[in-house]
């Protein structure tokens, strides 16, 4: 075990929001409004990106994934109001969402979609890959039952697991979006799902824990 991003210069975080692992590098979203990129041992290469609304520019860059493919990267723009996707060399390829979104905070890939968690309805948007919106299930009136989505996993079986800091649940649904179980946990932040199938939450405040299912 090891910790890296506490050394001084361009690689130091502060306030540490998204994090995406590829098979050679590190991805986190920062804070103040840029992307850091670490190897795989911690040892920084790059900062990616300035306080802007450009091409490689952000406004509280949340949750952020790697396509596995073609190892291209999706990026929750929040306060922009906009998902960014960065070529392997993680320099502007496209953008998308200004139309549909609000407070996008997190985004997931499957064969089929790109699913983006929405804090503001709350909501998931779906998207295919020619960046079209395929359609969007809303919390309000529905099962969904979120007040305050932070982030969000798919697993194996194409279920969805959601931590909500503010009900302190993780709602798990389908794949077609209806609840199968619920668990209550204290101030719980990111949540990711490991190659057992294990599903491994961040837990902030009072705890400061990892907890594993």
């Amino acid at each position: 075990m090891f910790k890296f991003g506490d050394e001084e210069g361009e690689g130091k975080m502060y306030r540490p929001n998204g994090l995406a692992i590829c098979r050679d590098r590190i991805l986190v979203s920062h804070r103040n409004e840029w992307i850091l990129n670490y190897q795989l041992n911690g040892k920084f290469i790059s900062r990616i990106g300035q306080p802007g609304k450009g091409e490689v520019e952000f406004d509280y860059p949340l949750g952020l994934t790697f396509d596995e493919s073609s190892s291209e990267v999706y990026i929750c723009d929040s306060e922009n109001i906009r998902i960014l996707i960065l070529s392997k060399e993680l320099t502007y390829k496209a953008q998308f969402g200004q139309d549909n979104l609000e407070s996008p905070v997190d985004v997931k890939l499957t064969k089929e979609f790109i699913y983006i968690l929405d804090r503001s309805n709350p909501c998931f948007h779906l998207y295919n890959y020619n960046l079209i919106l395929h359609k969007s299930i809303f919390s309000r009136g529905r099962e969904l039952q979120l007040s305050n989505p932070n982030f969000f996993c798919i697993d194996n079986s194409n279920n969805i697991l959601i931590t909500d800091f503010a009900s302190r649940y993780i709602f798990i649904f389908n794949s077609q979006f209806d609840l199968i179980h619920k668990i209550f946990l204290t101030y719980s932040t990111g949540i990711t799902v490991d190659n057992r199938g294990r599903v491994i939450v961040v837990c902030d405040g009072s705890k400061h824990c990892l907890n594993i299912f």
